[in-house]
């Protein structure tokens, strides 16, 4: 009692401090809150908007395929021509709704949906060929013309302006 008293009274001031602290804590709290429920949201919708973009990439990766494959054939008057989807890891093929996918090994889920790119396997009529470098350059043009025709094909744009793209081809393929 004697050290007690020996304190003295409690400062008001104290007590008004720690009553601002406490409701200083208590809003904090409800914020802290509020910023993991945002986040569980913002980590949901990234989630459903990946696999929606991942779906309507493989649907549209089926279309420009086929397109692909028809100018393909169009141009150099037979042959075949298609676009791969290549992953970085690379496990085994495997074709998915019409197109081919190399698939990865499993990812974590941020990475889920990344694709490493496109690969074009061409195979010409009367020709062997390995790969793209070792076509001529016309030959080149007419693929990546190919390519360019049917992704406006089945996403056209407002207007497209083309400059020299008969170039690198001889008489022959210019008129083709």
């Amino acid at each position: 009692r004697s050290e007690i008293s020996a304190i003295g009274e409690v400062d008001e001031a104290l007590l008004k401090e720690a009553k601002e602290t406490e409701t200083r804590y208590a809003f904090l709290s409800s914020q802290i809150q509020d910023l993991e429920t945002a986040f569980a949201d913002l980590n949901s919708l990234i989630k459903e908007l990946d696999e929606k973009i991942h779906k309507e990439f493989k649907e549209a990766m089926v279309k420009i395929n086929h397109e692909f494959t028809n100018y393909f054939k169009l141009m150099f008057q037979g042959g075949s021509a298609k676009l791969t989807l290549v992953k970085k890891e690379i496990k085994e093929v495997v074709v998915e709704e019409g197109v081919e996918v190399i698939e990865e090994k499993e990812l974590e889920d941020e990475k889920k949906f990344d694709h490493g790119g496109i690969e074009i396997a061409v195979s010409l009529p009367k020709k062997k060929v390995s790969s793209l470098e070792s076509l001529s350059g016309g030959e080149k043009s007419l693929v990546s013309l190919a390519v360019l025709f049917a992704l406006i094909s089945v996403s056209p744009p407002p207007f497209l302006v083309l400059d020299e793209i008969d170039a690198a081809l001889d008489e022959a393929n210019t008129k083709r």
